[in-house]
């Protein structure tokens, strides 16, 4: 049984909704492009850092007319602007934290920008429950690598054997074993390959209570 001193948490889909910010934005990007964006291109980037979209757009269309910074540039640009609006939290997350906070280090390891994740934290008056927060732009690898969590709870004071990860995401939990830490899955449908990953599943954060954190 795992002794859990912090708390990681995603942020995208695991404290807030924002897949439709990301999606939205990606759209912009594409048509910026001259390109149609479906929802298959919004599941391939899951994930994975504004450069590396970037990069990955700017490969698969050829783009002649913007360089990969000036495409991470756009796409940061619409980010902001979606995040500057109504922010919604996933069901059960303010019930949650209030549960834990004060109880355990918390901190936030995404693979968006620090910008999103201090605009996200300023609109929902987190400033003194997340003590730190890191964005896979600030480590060498994105999820799945563990680079991001294994600084968050650098960062935290934490030993990752005394780290608990909550992740809505296959590369996030990937991430997560990697940098040898519990984590628990919280999706609603659920990807299978998350599941069996995970030390535990949730349909949402609203099933999680505070005991489940003594039986990992």
């Amino acid at each position: 049984m795992t002794d859990i001193e912090c708390i990681i948490f995603d942020l995208d889909d695991t404290l807030i909704e924002s897949e439709p910010i990301w999606a939205v934005a990606y759209s912009r990007l594409y048509k910026a492009l001259g390109q149609e964006f479906y929802r298959k291109d919004l599941l391939k980037y899951l994930g994975m850092t504004i450069l590396d979209v970037s990069r990955d757009a700017h490969s698969l269309f050829k783009v002649t007319q913007y360089t990969v910074e000036e495409c991470a540039a756009m796409l940061r640009k619409f980010l902001l602007e979606g995040y500057n609006g109504n922010i919604k939290l996933m069901p059960g997350v303010s019930e949650f934290l209030q549960k834990v906070n004060g109880r355990y280090k918390m901190a936030i390891a995404s693979g968006s920008p620090r910008e999103v994740i201090e605009t996200s934290i300023k609109a929902k008056g987190w400033n003194k429950i997340f003590t730190q927060y890191v964005s896979s732009e600030e480590v060498e690898h994105g999820k799945p690598e563990p680079d991001v969590f294994l600084e968050a709870a650098r960062r935290l004071g934490c030993k990752p054997e005394h780290s608990l990860v909550i992740e809505d995401g296959v590369k996030g939990v990937m991430a997560a074993k990697n940098a040898g830490m519990a984590v628990f899955y919280v999706k609603n449908p659920p990807d299978p390959e998350a599941v069996s990953r995970a030390d535990r599943y949730f349909l949402s954060m609203k099933d999680i209570q505070p005991f489940d954190l003594h039986k990992i």
